[in-house]
């Protein structure tokens, strides 16, 4: 936490409970650090990396329901909860499919107005909402294809970065990109990740 500005907290599906979102709660309070909701497929096998169908009422209930728990999580512990990024196959599929895009944006305006969606750079103008702000986003830690905002395939061989000096480049040729995205976002589960974390925040 003392690394980071955004916390994107696993709520339910592919990790996390109660006592996970309290503590991060916590730690996100103790370093000044943004609270994202991190909803997922119900999916802990697959950690939420596998894509599923689910119609568009199981899959408001499947988000709302995450949101919701971690929302009230964060207002019992004099929190905020400022946006909602969703996680792996959810993610991509919010990306691919409007309908799902749509769900996201019904979730917020039924639970929270002021809470902002989080995209990947490049898709960000590919749907419209009236009422829902967008965050663009990329990541320091993935492989994007030659030239292009679309990342390669977690399946393919060197799609996630493992060394924290190609993170830290890659890292830096986003921030002084001429067209920036909102935020730059480094997976926690990624050692090299939280390493190249320690040495730019020592720089």
């Amino acid at each position: 936490m003392p690394l980071i500005d955004m916390a994107n907290i696993a709520c339910g599906g592919h990790s996390g409970n109660d006592f996970s979102m309290i503590q991060s709660i916590k730690l996100a309070l103790k370093n000044g650090v943004k609270i994202g909701a991190h909803p997922s497929y119900f999916d802990a096998i697959n950690f939420g990396r596998s894509a599923q169908v689910l119609s568009d009422e199981d899959l408001f209930e499947l988000i709302y329901q995450q949101t919701s728990a971690l929302k009230i999580l964060c207002e019992k512990n004099a929190a905020k909860l400022e946006y909602i990024k969703p996680h792996g196959a959810l993610y991509h599929n919010m990306m691919a499919n409007e309908n799902v895009f749509k769900v996201f944006c019904k979730v917020i305006s039924e639970l929270d107005l002021e809470l902002f969606l989080v995209m990947q750079f490049g898709f960000e103008n590919n749907f419209q909402s009236e009422n829902v702000r967008i965050f663009s986003e990329v990541f320091a830690d993935r492989a994007y294809f030659p030239n292009s905002s679309k990342m390669l395939p977690r399946g393919e061989k060197g799609a996630v970065l493992d060394d924290a000096k190609a993170i830290i480049k890659q890292y830096n040729y986003f921030a002084n990109a001429a067209k920036k995205a909102d935020t730059i976002c480094f997976h926690g589960d990624n050692p090299a990740a939280v390493e190249a974390l320690r040495i730019l925040k020592n720089a």
